[in-house]
């Protein structure tokens, strides 16, 4: 499919609307609820979006700016993965199993069928690995800077996910000017991000099992990574609609992994976002979700 690259006018976020969420809480299992929020549409027959984030974020962080430009259209659910945002952070494997079925629970409590999956980041790995479980679920499956694209040194995995390394990050307690800076190096332009994020983001972060989530992904969920033929062969097993959306800027999953995302789907639609960096669905959410009504057509 041709990739089209596209360059707008960063808006401020104070300037920006944010949508109206209705939240509940469901329980995926003895140790984990997740917290799930609903905008838009109420009737189950509408067309609706399944939204999950990526790590450290959570659903309004995420997605606020790109919900409310589809509230009027689409039925539109988001959940705070379990360790972040207000869902249970338990001491437990934060695997990719983990992730996916605590979105399949979602799924379950929602009643959602044939929708559009849209993941950022880690989320794009879940939902990835969503899809490929779930074909029949999915009528539209978006992947935004998605994790598991990219090829990533196998001992620097290890050396990551090793107890040590983990352990180690697990008791940080990451300053204000830290948070800030990593926050700030997710977008191309800082302005993209107002300051009550920014204070929600540190005092998520602050929070010791926040870190310790943090840390457990890095263990656990990495290990996926050691093998990314099979995990390309498993996502592949979803032929159905793909839009793949990149920040050409994006310093934390490089564009340079879109190209082994398109040999996985090769029927995807790709959409390239200029002056653009990690987080398109917080830089340009009224274009991002122009080209999801336009890959739904």
């Amino acid at each position: 499919m041709q990739t089209t690259s596209e360059e707008f006018p960063t808006p401020p976020a104070a300037s920006r609307r944010r949508a109206a969420w209705r939240k509940r809480s469901i329980r995926v299992d003895a140790q984990t609820d997740v917290t799930l929020f609903e905008a838009g549409l109420t009737e189950p027959a509408a067309p609706a979006i399944l939204l999950i984030h990526g790590l450290g974020h959570w659903t309004q962080a995420a997605w606020d700016f790109m919900a409310a430009e589809l509230e009027a259209t689409h039925r539109l659910i988001g959940f705070d993965v379990p360790g972040f945002g207000e869902s249970s952070k338990p001491d437990v494997v934060y695997d990719l199993a983990y992730f996916t079925r605590a979105a399949r629970a979602v799924v379950a409590a929602t009643g959602l069928q044939q929708f559009a999956l849209a993941g950022h980041s880690l989320g794009g790995l879940i939902a990835a690995n969503y899809a490929a479980s779930y074909p029949g679920d999915v009528r539209l499956l978006v992947l935004i800077d998605p994790a598991g694209f990219v090829r990533t040194p196998k001992l620097l995995i290890r050396i990551v996910g090793s107890r040590i390394v983990t352990g180690v990050m697990g008791a940080m307690r990451p300053t204000r000017g830290f948070i800030r800076q990593t926050f700030n190096s997710a977008v191309y332009d800082p302005a993209s991000i107002d300051e009550t994020m920014h204070s929600q983001m540190y005092e998520r972060a602050r929070d010791p099992k926040v870190v310790r989530a943090f840390s457990r992904v890095y263990r656990d969920a990495l290990k996926e990574f050691l093998d990314l033929p099979r995990l390309h062969r498993k996502f592949a097993q979803y032929k159905g609609p793909v839009l793949l959306v990149w920040g050409k800027q994006d310093r934390y999953v490089p564009i340079k992994a879109l190209e082994n995302a398109k040999r996985v789907y090769p029927q995807a639609a790709v959409k390239v976002f200029e002056r653009c960096g990690h987080c398109p669905s917080i830089e340009y959410p009224h274009e991002l979700a122009a080209r999801l009504l336009e890959a739904e057509r």
